[in-house]
């Protein structure tokens, strides 16, 4: 019998748009999440309250839910766009960017999440599968742009093998030390907050499903250990204004336990702020190829 082949021609550049919201306390709880203890992002009655630039990672998993949500979620499904692809054995989370075109307003909001399927690219032994989606409201005018690259382990029998583009890119570190190296240990707990914001993979809190997915214990989301490298870059360079942030990239490169110490490397390069993330315990590089693109500081 012939094995199935997935032809992707059909599928690059097909769209689903679905509804996502958010109030001020999700954007406290978020912040919480990735460890921010600063008054403007946790405080709603601080004159500078404002979202985190992170934030809008979490509204394709909560959607419009104030409550818990099944994973994947009634939101993630709605917007899924990929083929499935045969011979995947599962999905990795492999690189992440978001871009903030517009400030996020820290009044409850409702945008239309846009989802395209940009690229499907044959890499070693599976394939990595791009997705922009777009926080838009009603008008039209876009606030948000993210590009989320999914690594399916085992991919096999599509054509192309290189089907549509690829914002995937290798970012290398300067040769010669950090400019600037931040600290930040994270709490036993801190998954724990985290998912509460829209996350609730089990393998993020239930000991079981960490060890049928080959782990000693529950690890850290991803996308929190990216807040956790932002708040780094932010602090270092940023002054902790949220208006001076432009954009983020990177690619996770190993997971992190709660409890372990991250520590993330900056070199600065004009306007762009390249990083690594480490943990400290194992020197183990957990974000690679990635960086902060930074505004300039307004003048008074």
């Amino acid at each position: 019998m012939a094995e199935e082949i997935v032809q992707l021609g059909e599928y690059i550049g097909k769209e689903a748009t679905t509804k996502v919201s958010y109030n001020r306390r999700d954007l406290i709880v978020y912040a919480t999440g990735i460890g921010c203890t600063e008054l403007h992002f946790v405080y709603e009655n601080d004159t500078d309250f404002a979202a985190f630039p992170t934030f809008p990672f979490v509204l394709p998993f909560k959607g419009t839910e104030q409550d818990v949500v099944s994973f994947p979620s009634e939101t993630m499904m709605e917007s899924n766009v990929s083929p499935g692809l045969p011979g995947s054995k599962f999905v990795l989370d492999g690189e992440r960017f978001i871009e903030i075109l517009h400030p996020l307003p820290t009044e409850p909001a409702e945008f239309n999440l846009v989802t395209k399927l940009v690229g499907v690219h044959k890499k070693g032994k599976g394939a990595l599968t791009e997705v922009e989606q777009r926080l838009e409201d009603n008008s039209g005018k876009v606030f948000v742009r993210m590009i989320s690259g999914a690594f399916y382990v085992g991919a096999k029998n599509f054509q192309p093998e290189q089907a549509g583009q690829t914002y995937s890119q290798n970012v290398p570190v300067p040769n010669r030390n950090a400019d600037k190296v931040v600290e930040m240990a994270v709490p036993r707990n801190q998954a724990q907050v985290y998912r509460l914001s829209g996350d609730y993979n089990p393998l993020h809190v239930d000991p079981m499903m960490a060890q049928m997915n080959g782990f000693k214990e529950p690890i850290l989301h991803g996308l929190c250990t990216l807040g956790h490298a932002a708040r780094a870059v932010l602090q270092a360079y940023g002054d902790n204004d949220p208006e001076r942030f432009k954009s983020i990239k990177c690619r996770f490169a190993s997971p992190v336990l709660p409890g372990n110490t991250l520590v993330t490397e900056m070199w600065e390069e004009g306007s762009r702020v390249i990083y690594r993330t480490k943990v400290k315990e194992s020197n183990k590089t957990v974000i690679s190829n990635a960086y902060v693109e930074l505004k300039p500081a307004s003048k008074l």
